[in-house]
């Protein structure tokens, strides 16, 4: 089964032995390796807001899919502890909430 989550391409997988290794440039992101009769993904970045993680699956390829979504999810945050704040998406503000007197309470408004 394919990995279905596109990283950019300047993330990519090294294997050694029978383990796998995600990189961004120097920097080792997660390893899948064997583990009985499955795979234990394991993450290797250590940063501020992004707690270690282990996880369990039954083919390498779950794995690759895992840790995709692991690294989209965190998109922004491994790429400043990497220090390639070129890979970070782009902040995309929502449109200004507007209020409407019926959501406040009448006590809250002046007569």
């Amino acid at each position: 089964m394919p990995v279905t989550n596109k990283l950019s391409p300047d993330y990519c997988w090294h294997q050694a032995d029978e383990a796998h290794t995600l990189y961004l440039d120097s920097h080792a992101l997660v390893r899948i390796a064997p583990l009985g009769a499955g795979w234990l993904v394991e993450t290797l970045l250590e940063a501020p807001g992004i707690t270690s993680q282990q996880v369990a699956v039954r083919h390498a390829e779950y794995g690759k899919g895992w840790a995709a979504r692991w690294i989209l999810q965190r998109q922004r945050l491994v790429a400043v502890a990497c220090g390639r704040p070129d890979l970070a998406p782009p902040v995309v503000h929502g449109p200004p909430r507007r209020s409407y007197a019926w959501q406040a309470p009448s006590w809250s408004r002046a007569p």
